[in-house]
């Protein structure tokens, strides 16, 4: 039996395996709850390994192209781009895979099947990049929404704070003039004028 038919026989039992590996990072008591909570919204980060890991493992046995795990991989590294892990830590999950295929499966024998495994395990490593490759683009993503809506804040904080301040008034004694239109003199065309009665019609 090769290692490929080995693997597709042993799927299930390797995925639980490289499952168990990738949730042991998050510490003890947090993997056991995410083992057990299967609902995707209470936990978005079991959820999207289970469904993600056994896709990758798909891609990497069948060989070829890898495009099929564009998909899984990028739902997988978009969670964790943002829970604040190291750019290597991040993507580290996909080597995680080589040891979960070790554990599972028998040592290799003979010089036909080490050299298959080196090819798994060559495969792994460029999914590894591939990995990596999403991770910087989510990360840019991330970084441009939180620049966009610390623009927006700070406009919207601008505008409150201006339009909190009471319309400026320059005395000049007498009555006061309307302000100008925006846009009609200088800096000060807001302020209102106060200018002596005789300038304004008024009484002597």
């Amino acid at each position: 039996m090769t290692l490929r038919e080995r693997l597709i026989e042993r799927h299930a039992a390797v995925c639980d395996r490289w499952l168990d590996a990738v949730l042991a990072e998050y510490g003890e008591l947090t993997a056991s709850r995410w083992r057990r909570e299967r609902d995707p919204f209470a936990n978005p980060v079991g959820a999207a390994l289970r469904a993600g890991l056994p896709a990758l493992l798909d891609a990497v046995i069948a060989g070829g192209d890898l495009g099929a795990a564009a998909a899984p991989l990028e739902a997988i590294v978009r969670i964790r781009s943002v829970q604040g892990l190291a750019p290597s830590r991040a993507v580290a999950f996909v080597l995680r895979l080589r040891g979960a295929v070790r554990a599972e499966l028998p040592e290799p024998a003979g010089a036909e099947e080490t050299a298959a495994l080196a090819a798994l395990d060559a495969r792994v490593e460029e999914l590894a990049l591939l990995a990596f490759d999403a991770y910087v683009r989510l990360r840019d993503q991330v970084h441009r929404i939180r620049l966009d809506e610390l623009r927006r804040s700070v406009a919207s904080i601008t505008r409150r704070w201006h339009g909190a301040l009471p319309e400026p008034v320059v005395h000049i004694g007498g009555a006061c003039s309307p302000p100008e239109p925006p846009g009609r003199s200088g800096p000060g065309s807001s302020a209102r004028l106060c200018a002596p009665a005789s300038f304004t019609g008024g009484d002597e």
